[in-house]
């Protein structure tokens, strides 16, 4: 294994590998991780950055997914529950237990006793899970809170016809984005070739007398310069997520494969009554409709929405009745007007596209989270496999079925590979896999006394990082001034040196990928221009950029992130 650096090398678009994955979203790169695992050799691309769509958008959980029991996913549950609690094992550094509460009240629907079977349902489905966990990452059974105690926990609830509610554990993905990257720097650990920025914008194919074809490349653009290349692959998986069927329509023939895409949309708020708290709650107003309201960096992080879009992801954007959607459900739910939320108390607002297999006659809430992976052979088309649906939670599994069914196929029966199991490998740079977080935590604190950072720092890069912490110290011990706060907002912790360390180790090319998915700062709400540029005229250097690109970029990056915000939060006059 090497260091999983991720050095992002255009000349790699040329060359031959034994499995082109098209797609670095979550299900791409748990795709990769397990060829690259097994040592096949792969080659993942993205036309955007790493995790970049989707798998950025989330609601930020490895979850269960309790409210897929009301539309009787009981296989997808049992799946996502048991994937959790590996996820878990495998990045104790990135994840951590949270407290959900489910509110009810004398009208909910589903009635009171139909959640708390859900609730016990889903406890059940669970039984595994604490399975060699440690200690500060197992979670105790569900209880019943009465109304007295719910209300002290969460006052800015609705009294009204509040019986109580019942309380359960999930798991917390506070930084998708980096737990992305770091199966990410597992596969390429293991062999995997990983370009971000390169379009797949066509297929070579060789074309037999009887009509079919069989896919053995893939035509790509590099997105940085232009210029365009070939790759070539005994097989090709479509990982493309919303763009899936997109992708596929570049063959120029009917596959029989179709996407239903919905649109969820989260907002980053203030916190309601002042106080984020420390319990998740479902906020479910009497229409039915819900939102999770999640106490997260200070904000709650609310949603999402689940809205049928149709045409290309490229066109979906959060609109101002995506917000008025969450702000009415959850309002509904809040006891005293002068805690209600309005557009000011929105710092900024995420949307991500879901890629759901179709199913006719169903609307987007009530679609399966299952996935499909279809083999195109079908109709006609050998050495090409795409995948439909699927979820964060459960994305070890469908790359472990996608590398066992793809190496299965006789195109590939000349592939030499070797054993690998997911389940029991931790992540690149992890604490190790079931390790107890706590002491390496605690290690990161007085680690390097010599470097001067406070304990919060410090903390902020265990948590990012994992072991590679010390890494980033080093940096800072060579140059004092790259251990500078980026940003002087309230609770931005994130420093110099890792802008240095998104363009050296972790692949990032653009101000958005070191902004939004390698740092946290994008994440927190707005960021200006003198931010932009600071990071700009940090990276330049490293990038080949002169000072007046690096002002040109972060300009053109300001200019990008207000254009978006204006969609849904119209200037005032």
């Amino acid at each position: 294994m090497t260091d999983g650096r991720i050095q992002r090398d255009a000349s790699a678009l040329d060359g031959t590998y034994d499995v082109i994955v098209v797609g670095g979203g979550i299900t791409g790169v748990n795709v990769a991780r397990e060829f690259a695992g097994r040592g096949v050799t792969v080659l993942l691309v993205d036309k955007a950055d790493f995790g970049q769509g989707t798998s950025s958008a989330t609601t930020k959980y490895i979850h269960g997914g309790i409210r897929y029991l009301e539309t009787r996913q009981f296989g997808v549950v049992r799946e996502s529950l048991r994937e959790r609690r590996l996820l878990t094992l495998a990045a104790p550094h990135l994840v951590s237990q949270r407290r959900f509460v489910m509110p009810a009240w004398r009208w909910s629907r589903p009635p009171t006793a139909l959640i708390g079977a859900g609730v016990g349902a889903y406890t059940a489905l669970g039984f595994d899970r604490n399975r060699r966990l440690p200690s500060p990452l197992r979670t105790p059974l569900p209880r019943w809170w009465t109304r007295t105690r719910l209300l002290a926990r969460v006052p800015w609830l609705d009294p009204a016809e509040l019986q109580g509610a019942f309380v359960y554990h999930d798991t917390l993905n506070e930084h998708p984005e980096r737990l992305l990257l770091a199966l990410l720097r597992t596969a390429v650990a293991s062999g995997a070739t990983a370009v971000n920025h390169a379009e797949a914008t066509g297929f070579v194919v060789d074309r037999s007398a009887a009509g079919s074809i069989t896919v053995t490349g893939v035509e790509l653009v590099d997105r940085q310069t232009g210029s365009t290349h070939r790759a070539m692959a005994k097989a090709v998986v479509n990982a493309a997520g919303p763009w899936m069927d997109l992708v596929l329509a570049r063959l120029g023939r009917p596959l029989g494969v179709a996407l239903q895409r919905s649109k969820g949309v989260h907002l980053l708020c203030r916190p309601i009554g002042g106080d984020a708290g420390e319990d998740t709650v479902f906020a479910r107003a009497r229409s039915g409709k819900n939102v999770i309201v999640s106490p997260w960096q200070g904000y709650h992080f609310i949603g999402p929405t689940d809205t049928a879009v149709e045409g290309s992801p490229d066109d979906v954007r959060a609109v101002a009745d995506d917000v008025d959607e969450i702000l009415t459900i959850v309002n509904s739910t809040v006891a005293q007007p002068a805690q209600r939320l309005g557009l000011d108390d929105v710092a900024d607002v995420t949307v991500g596209i879901r890629p759901l297999v179709m199913e006719e006659g169903k609307d987007t809430r009530s679609t399966s989270r299952r996935h499909e992976l279809y083999h195109h052979a079908r109709s006609g088309v050998h050495g090409l496999w795409s995948i439909a649906g699927g979820k964060w939670t459960t994305g070890r599994a469908l790359g472990v079925e996608t590398a066992t069914t793809v190496l299965g196929d006789p195109g590939l029966a000349g592939v030499r590979t070797r054993p690998y199991d997911s389940a029991a490998t931790g992540v690149l740079h992890g604490f190790g896999w079931g390790a107890d977080p706590a002491p390496l935590f605690e290690a990161a604190l007085t680690s390097q006394p010599s470097v001067a950072l406070d304990p919060p720092t410090r903390d902020h890069l265990a948590r990012l990082y994992g072991t590679e912490y010390a890494a980033v110290l080093d940096l800072v011990a060579g140059d004092p001034s790259l251990g500078q706060r980026v940003s002087e907002r309230p609770g931005c912790l994130d420093i110099a040196a890792q802008i240095v360390r998104a363009v050296t180790h972790e692949g990032a090319v653009e101000l958005s990928d070191i902004v939004d998915r390698r740092l946290t700062i994008g994440t927190l709400g707005p960021v200006g221009q003198r931010t932009l540029q600071r990071v700009a005229s940090l990276a330049a250097p490293l990038l080949g950029w002169s000072a007046e690109q690096a002002t040109t970029r972060a300009e053109a990056e300001h200019l990008r992130r207000c254009t978006r915000r204006a969609l849904w939060s119209p200037p005032h006059p």
